[in-house]
């Protein structure tokens, strides 16, 4: 079977992953790597070693759009807080970032790291990859920002 007969046949996985993991952003440079992969794929698959095709396809484009994001978030990390003091700034709301920064200077340096990371969009057991301790720890210190969080908003 050529890989033109192939793609009319499953190009259907392409369009059902992307809308699996809801792509819009980047749909059609999404759905060019998903093709060219197919087309490897193709050329290695074996119907005498392995299962039908459609599940072949299927299970390879899917896990290989999982490590395309994975990629794709593995770029340098953008300093959250940073870029909250950059949003609030250019929005003209200077007492807000201000309020913001206050807040953050009541925060322990680990507890500063550890809402960086989270707002970063970090997993738990990645940030205390990155910290080098327990996720036990880092439930703590969640829960001393939220206290000191509660406590410093409450107030005004």
């Amino acid at each position: 079977m050529t890989f033109e007969e192939t793609y009319k046949k499953y190009k259907h996985i392409i369009h059902y992953l992307l809308k699996k993991y809801n792509i819009q952003y980047n749909y059609d440079e999404y759905a060019q790597l998903l093709l060219i992969k197919m087309w490897g794929l193709t050329k290695i698959y074996n119907s005498q070693k392995r299962t039908s095709l459609n599940s072949f396809l299927y299970s390879r484009l899917n896990f290989y759009l999982i490590d395309l994001f994975r990629m794709h978030h593995a770029l340098p990390l953008v300093d959250a807080l940073e870029q909250e003091v950059n949003v609030t700034s250019i929005n003209g709301d200077y007492e807000s970032m201000l309020v913001f920064q206050h807040f953050l200077s009541l925060l322990t340096s680990k507890e500063q790291q550890w809402l960086r990371f989270k707002f970063s969009g970090l997993k738990q057991y990645e940030i205390a990859e990155l910290l080098n301790c327990s996720v036990s720890t880092l439930k703590n210190y969640q829960k001393r920002v939220q206290q000191k969080y509660l406590k410093f908003y409450s107030e005004d």
